[in-house]
């Protein structure tokens, strides 16, 4: 009993003294916080409550988890209750480390019992909290709370660079579904898929960077859309395109290539080359007339394509050739040629698609990232700046317009004299530091590539030099 009445007395003491601890290490993280960005306030005020309650915890477990034994616990009680060695003794009695008769261990025994009856527990160990103990912790607790109330530049700072790193997180999650996309397009070759990846894993292993800043974020974004809207144009096939309407009127709309002029005017290459392999599987079942109809419309088509695409243009153009010539076999083999590069086309058609998706996704991404964390830039450049606020340059100007050549004059006028006509403006002026001239006096730029302009002298200042005034006189 007097030993857990010993450990309640004493954690009245370290109670106060973990307080102060941990309000101390909460205050120290506070101002810590206020030199660089780590936690906002209200993540402050958590921590600091979690180190209380973490070092009060820690107090009680340690004071009341102390081991004693029976030996330590006699010393104390004789010590505080003046005993004077009764408890000790009868420990050791107790114990047998002290041999003595039996009637004489018992006597002690009862005299020991006997003066612990009479000892007024509460009064001789008093359980009271002094109010002394509690002020370092209350004086922590006060400076804490105000380095909680005054707002904190780093905090908007740190929220900015917290947004940047979500917006990181995200975008690098987009781009591997974005190129996991690519690579389930079966319409896409091995090859178009391995180009159209390419940037997208460049952009991705920028992300996924220790440490990438938002302005490395936004250029790696930057880099991958331009190279996904080059291979957009280097898949595509405009010209072709435009000329497909042209190739489907010589086709016609009626006829044997009827579909395959439908095809060429809607801009389907797939659909196009799916229709030049059935006209090749139809030749034979078409009479003299009807081939040499078609000869001639294929002709027409090859004509009107091989200006755009020579690849697709020559298997038409022979196709035609074979089919005026009577050789079926040698005009099926060049549309089925045909067929393989419109195939190709629509496999590029869809690469170019692909990947012009891909950069408005990646254009997207970076407007995100740019936008993200605006105002912890902001702030970052208020703090580095130490006031705050901006600061614009007020520089004085003047300007000057006069007969004759430009001279510039003290604060940037400009002066005034005889002869040609001229213009000329100047700006100068010290700028928000002092000492430094934010900008000079710039004359206007004259044209000196011509020949210039013969001019003649009176010939009667050449015959009588008084006639022309003093000597000196302009």
């Amino acid at each position: 009993a007097w030993d857990m009445r010993r450990r309640q007395a004493e954690l009245l003491v370290w109670l106060p003294r973990a307080a102060a601890l941990a309000l101390g290490l909460a205050l120290a993280l506070a101002l810590a916080a206020r030199a660089r960005p780590m936690l906002t306030r209200g993540e402050l005020a958590l921590a600091a409550a979690g180190l209380v309650f973490v070092a009060l915890t820690a107090g009680a477990v340690v004071v009341f988890a102390r081991q004693r034994s029976l030996a330590e616990q006699a010393r104390f009680a004789d010590r505080q209750f003046a005993l004077r060695q009764r408890a000790v003794t009868a420990v050791e009695i107790s114990s047998e480390r002290l041999t003595v008769p039996h009637e004489l261990a018992a006597r002690q025994l009862r005299d020991t019992l006997d003066a612990a009856s009479a000892i007024d527990t509460p009064r001789q160990m008093p359980l009271a909290a002094r109010a002394q103990d509690w002020l370092p912790a209350l004086g922590l607790l006060v400076a804490l709370a105000l380095a909680l109330w005054l707002p904190n530049p780093r905090e908007t700072l740190l929220l900015g660079q917290r947004a940047v790193a979500a917006a990181v997180v995200e975008q690098a999650l987009a781009l591997e579904n974005l190129s996991a996309d690519i690579a389930a397009n079966d319409a896409l070759t091995p090859e178009q898929v391995a180009a159209l990846q390419q940037p997208i894993d460049e952009a991705l292993a920028s992300l996924n960077a220790p440490g990438v800043s938002q302005e490395e974020a936004v250029a790696a974004l930057s880099q991958a859309e331009a190279e996904l809207r080059s291979l957009s144009e280097t898949f595509d096939h405009q010209a072709l395109s435009e000329a497909g309407a042209s190739a489907a009127a010589a086709l016609g709309e009626s006829g044997a290539a009827g579909e395959l002029a439908e095809a060429l005017q809607q801009g389907q290459a797939g659909q196009a080359a799916e229709s030049a392999a059935e006209l090749a599987e139809a030749l034979p079942q078409l009479d003299a007339a009807a081939q040499r109809e078609l000869a001639d419309s294929l002709a027409a088509a090859a004509a009107e394509i091989a200006a755009a695409d020579a690849a697709l243009g020559d298997p038409l153009a022979r196709a035609a050739e074979a089919l005026a010539a009577g050789d079926t076999a040698a005009a099926q083999e060049a549309l089925r040629e045909a067929a393989g590069e419109l195939a190709q086309q629509a496999q590029a058609g869809e690469a170019a698609t692909q990947a012009t998706a891909a950069a408005d996704q990646l254009g997207s991404a970076r407007q995100t990232m740019a936008a993200a964390g605006q105002a912890g830039a902001a702030a970052a450049q208020a703090v580095e700046d130490g006031t705050g606020q901006g600061q614009e340059a007020n520089p004085q100007a003047g300007a000057g317009q006069g007969q004759g050549g430009e001279q510039p004059g003290a604060g940037g006028s400009a002066g005034e004299g005889p002869g040609s006509q001229g213009q000329g403006s100047a700006t100068g002026g010290p700028g928000p530091g002092g000492g430094h001239v934010e900008s000079v006096f710039v004359p206007a730029p004259v044209d000196l590539s011509g020949q210039g302009q013969d001019v003649e002298l009176d010939v009667q200042c050449l015959g009588s030099p008084d006639a022309c005034g003093p000597e000196g006189e302009p």
